[in-house]
């Protein structure tokens, strides 16, 4: 049996480990959130109380690691929010060479969305697309996903960019590496992370600043500015907010900006 009960002192310090590892800013009424991801845990490493488990993380990096990851990993699909991608397909040069950071990538879903379409467009492109989760990142390296992932892909491009599986991998899909090829995987964390300079044209960095305080945003924001080439593009969630957030950037469309 397990006891999935966090006292409040348990939260507070879990919620203050969390916030100083991913700046992710576990409000009270995440606490179900926690307490579900710890179920998990529990479950598969057979501890059996939340006490116990806390020790573990405390004593064990790799198991630290595995709560890190199940705290910020969060579920997402391919061509979600595609009105950015149609947005870069009819405004930008296909002359020049464009270099990509999909910033928070989780599983891969989105630069792999953001692959096909450049390469559809003839586009010349390379795309880094980074995440803090050594775990998500290796499932995007695979590029294998259960078929609901692809439930919004056009057929025509289901067809040309993905393989179906087969025998025990029936409802699953890999990516092609005529996609692949395109992109790289790597771990960087934009709380802790020090940017690049002026190196990209655009930034996808969605659907992650909702999970931050506000000087969290802030600095991260300030990082993926300095990050932009001038005349860059930056793309944000469609449901977040720059409210509060002090950027030079202006806004071209909803939740797209551009760097002077």
């Amino acid at each position: 049996m397990y006891d999935t009960h966090i006292t409040e002192k348990q939260f507070r310090s879990l919620s203050d480990t969390v916030y100083r590892v991913s700046g992710i800013h576990l409000t009270d009424n995440k606490k179900d959130l926690l307490k579900a991801r710890i179920a998990k845990r529990l479950r598969a490493t057979k501890i059996t109380s939340v006490t116990d488990y806390i020790h573990r993380i405390d004593q064990d990096s790799e198991e630290f690691k595995r709560f890190i990851d199940g705290i910020t990993t969060n579920h997402t699909y391919f061509f979600r929010e595609n009105k950015h991608c149609e947005f870069i397909i009819k405004t930008m040069d296909r002359s020049r060479s464009l270099k990509i950071w999909s910033a928070a990538s989780s599983s891969g879903e989105e630069a792999y969305t953001i692959a096909i379409q450049l390469i559809e467009n003839g586009f010349s492109f390379r795309i880094y697309a980074s995440d803090i989760s050594d775990t998500i990142l290796e499932t995007a390296n695979r590029g294998v996903y259960p078929m609901d992932r692809a439930r919004a892909v056009p057929p025509d491009l289901l067809r040309k960019y993905f393989q179906k599986g087969v025998n025990h991998s029936i409802n699953k899909i890999r990516i092609k590496d005529c996609v692949k090829e395109h992109i790289t995987f790597g771990k960087y964390n934009l709380v802790t992370g020090t940017p690049p300079q002026s190196e990209y044209n655009i930034i996808f960095c969605r659907n992650v600043m909702i999970y931050f305080d506000l000087p969290t945003k802030q600095k991260v924001m300030d990082d993926m500015v300095k990050a932009l080439k001038p005349g860059g593009l930056f793309i944000f969630g469609q449901s977040e907010s720059m409210v509060g957030i002090k950027t030079p950037l202006m806004t071209i469309s909803p939740s797209i900006y551009r760097k002077p």
